[in-house]
């Protein structure tokens, strides 16, 4: 039996493809190495908790997730726009007036930088909300610490909440990511919301799946090469297809089909922690901007943003380093709880290590980005396809498009 279209990997571009695909009218087989769709954006049941795999979450002014999901059916909730910042004199909040005017005065007198660096922030969000995307990925390439200084932004402001701000986002700590990504994240904060479905991220690869039929996907399939036409399995197994995708990470298997991929990825390690207060009652990120920090990049109480993510009476934190640490699962557990003790006290002696994910590949390498790919790189051959983030940055946003792309390049 030859199939029509074989992909490969159900991640959120894998999934995005065959939706394109499913509505065009092609008979798709997603075929999936694991026990379940969704890739990166996965989320377990642990002892009544929801946990994401690693702090994820959705920014609901891309377009691609605009046009592919259905918001009402995630039941997206939002978290409030700005961050609660720890900084070796204590905390402070910071955040867009006009969209969070109850944070106006804390905004003004937060010891982050001059009032004309709070002037420059509304000044770059009116720049980035009257830019197209396409315009944003056209600048000249420099990298994210360049773009801030070109900006005008002091060194204050930059290290007291930029670089806290954006190492959450890049998983990177000294803003080497591309000033192409900054300006397109701002814009997408300030263009819409950040939320979370409310029972967890994997909500998302899920309405994905259930807009296919039940036979499109296969698990425990893990595909070890392609030739021309012919998949071969792990089990031996052999399928055909009239045309493949190749939807997996960056990884050694795709380098053999594209061997120009990026490579290197941004790694995290992410601790949740059970506790029996909230440290806050914000449904906010919590950045660590002290000059001393060692183990915590940014926390977020996740049961703040939906209850659902705990069982009722107890509290679930995220916390999250960038990078992978020596150090086993308690060891770091108590560094971290350490580290906060300076601003949460003997609080945190109450928190109570739930589980770690260690993440190799957290995002791909986003030294250099783009929003548009040729069709050249999107085909390897007449037969063989690629999507995936890596061609485009590291976002929910270029998956699910890399995705469609790939469909639209894939019509018979």
């Amino acid at each position: 039996m030859k199939h029509d279209v074989i992909i490969i990997g159900a991640g959120i571009a894998g999934l995005s493809a065959a939706v394109h695909l499913h509505k065009q009218g092609r008979t798709v087989l997603l075929l999936e190495a694991t026990e379940r769709a969704g890739g990166r954006i996965k989320t377990d049941s642990y002892q009544g908790f929801l946990l994401d795999r690693g702090f994820q979450v959705l920014l609901t002014a891309y377009p691609e997730t605009k046009a592919l999901l259905n918001y009402s059916d995630l039941n997206l909730q939002k978290m409030l726009p700005g961050a609660t910042v720890l900084f070796d004199g204590g905390t402070f909040e910071i955040a867009d007036p006009f969209r969070r005017p109850a944070a106006l005065l804390a905004t003004l007198f937060a010891p982050v930088g001059s009032l004309k660096d709070k002037l420059l922030t509304l000044w770059l969000k009116n720049k980035l909300q009257n830019a197209t995307i396409k315009e944003l990925f056209e600048q000249p390439e420099q990298t994210t610490l360049q773009k801030l200084a070109s900006y005008g932004f002091s060194s204050k402001m930059i290290e007291r909440f930029y670089a806290p701000f954006l190492a959450g986002i890049y998983l990177e700590n000294k803003l080497t990511t591309s000033g192409k990504m900054f300006d397109f994240v701002m814009k997408m904060f300030s263009d819409g919301d950040v939320a979370v479905p409310e029972l967890g991220m994997e909500e998302i690869p899920k309405q994905l799946l259930h807009k296919l039929p039940k036979e499109a996907i296969q698990y425990h399939k893990k595909v070890i090469n392609i030739q021309a036409n012919s998949v071969f399995l792990e089990d031996g197994t052999v399928l055909e297809a009239t045309q493949i995708v190749l939807a997996t990470n960056a990884c050694e298997f795709s380098k053999a089909f594209y061997p120009n991929q990026k490579s290197d990825t941004q790694q995290v390690t992410n601790v949740y922690f059970e506790a029996p207060v909230a440290p806050t009652k914000k449904a906010v990120v919590v950045l660590n901007a002290s000059k001393n920090k060692k183990w915590v990049s940014n926390l977020t109480v996740i049961s703040n943003v939906s209850k659902a993510y705990a069982p009722k009476g107890k509290v679930l934190i995220s916390v999250s380093y960038n990078g992978i640490p020596t150090q086993d699962d308690t060891t770091l557990a108590e560094n971290m709880k350490a580290e906060l003790s300076q601003w949460y006290g003997t609080q945190v002696s109450h928190w109570k290590m739930l589980k770690t994910y260690r993440i190799a590949y957290g995002l791909p390498n986003q030294d250099s980005v783009r929003d548009e790919i040729p069709l050249s790189e999107i085909k390897i051959t007449e037969t063989l396809f690629i999507c995936g983030d890596h061609l485009l940055n590291g976002s929910i946003n270029a998956a699910l498009k890399t995705g469609r792309l790939v469909a639209e390049a894939m019509k018979l």
